[in-house]
């Protein structure tokens, strides 16, 4: 193929992207799904395009609000905010502008911001669907119940067969203690939008919390055939084969997570607690110590692996967590136990030693409180007349 003709079919497939992605901003927000392979590609290829047509001409505002979309897309949630932050500075009119700022600033986990965008965007007479449902999320993540089910049923009324509209009312009624209609709404959700990963999310976190594990298990086979490198999925099923005891499948899910994100903090603290549970001390503390690398506040993380310290001799490193412990917080009755078990363990030497180096799921030890040995009613009275208590 020569140079000529490969710059004609690189041409083709950018132009082929815009016109779609042109298309579906009319709509809303939302790129076509395609495969993924392809859709890495023509992101990848598209960024590159619009890049070098910005430095080209960087008072293109609409060429700013693409690639914002498309970083979106790609999770880079900061490059995203840049360029839509551009993208206004050109042109702050724009109501699809400010519709894509509150998508970026609530994947940003910043709903009161994303909100202030939002309803920016409908000042500017933006009054799509997907607007509308966007307003009604962001209302009922501050808990602002009324006000979202009013614009959720906004959104209905102009595109009654919206998944993700569901989706929504299902978390109001999830968070109002309904979960018999949240169940409903999120199965409606997945029927009008069979690929929406939050729905299968939700379902399978439901209905752990239910002890429904196979149900549980069914939605997050499902979920896999649509997202089938989705680290939050592995979590959750994860999650389910620890309530059942089956903690080697539960094993494989969380580490499959850490393959698929590294940051997934919540899966390398889980692997930790598995072994902890089991007294595999040595094998939990890498786990700990990674959970602390990337979260140094994350909950529990820190006496979990003071214990492990404590609990496979390393009494020097062990105290020095407590200590810190300690001076975090005075009233920390846990470190100043662990403080003086570690003292006493120093001068008496002794520890409780790594139980399951190897972890055999088959041997489990068993926290049970010893049997009082019976004693049958002859003997007990025979004792008795003896004077023997």
């Amino acid at each position: 193929m020569n140079k000529n003709l490969r710059t004609f079919y690189q041409l083709a497939t950018c132009l082929y992207f815009f016109s779609s992605c042109i298309s579906e901003s009319k709509k809303g927000l939302s790129i076509p799904a395609v495969p993924e392979v392809n859709e890495i590609a023509r992101r990848r290829a598209a960024i590159a395009f619009l890049t070098d047509a910005i430095d080209a001409s960087p008072n293109s505002s609409d060429n700013y609000y693409k690639r914002a979309i498309l970083y979106l897309e790609n999770e880079k949630i900061s490059e995203a905010l840049e360029d839509i932050n551009n993208a206004i500075n050109i042109k702050p009119n724009v109501g699809n502008y400010f519709q894509a700022k509150a998508l970026i600033l609530r994947d940003s986990r910043q709903p009161q911001l994303a909100l202030e965008a939002a309803s920016k965007a409908e000042v500017l007479k933006s009054e799509s669907p997907e607007l509308y449902t966007l307003l009604g999320d962001l209302y009922q993540r501050l808990g602002q119940y009324e006000k979202s089910k009013s614009y959720l049923r906004k959104a209905l009324q102009i595109s009654p067969n919206d998944g993700e509209t569901y989706f929504y009312q299902g978390e109001i009624a999830a968070k109002t203690a309904d979960t018999l209609s949240a169940l409903a709404l999120y199965q409606q959700a997945l029927g009008l939008k069979p690929s929406f990963l939050p729905a299968y999310l939700k379902l399978i976190e439901v209905h752990n919390n239910l002890n429904q594990y196979d149900l549980a298990l069914s939605y997050s086979n499902k979920a896999l055939k649509y997202h089938p490198k989705s680290a939050f999925i592995y979590f959750e099923r994860g999650n389910t084969y620890q309530r059942i005891g089956k903690f080697d499948s539960a094993l494989m899910c969380y580490n499959k997570v850490i393959q698929l994100d590294a940051n997934f903090v919540q899966a390398s603290f889980s692997i930790g607690i598995i072994y902890f549970k089991t007294r595999a001390y040595r094998l939990a503390l890498p786990f700990f110590e990674r959970t602390l690398i990337h979260n140094a506040k994350y909950p529990e993380a820190k006496y979990y692996l003071a214990q492990c310290l404590e609990y496979s001799g390393n009494f020097v490193k062990a105290l020095e967590l407590y200590n810190q412990m300690m001076a975090e917080n005075n009233q920390d009755f846990r470190a100043l136990g662990g403080i003086a078990r570690v003292q006493r363990k120093e001068i008496y030497g002794d520890y409780i030693p790594n139980v399951d180096l190897k972890y055999d799921t088959t041997s489990f030890p068993k926290f049970e409180m010893p049997k009082r040995a019976s004693v049958d009613s002859a003997s007990l009275k025979l004792m008795q007349s003896k004077g023997i208590n």
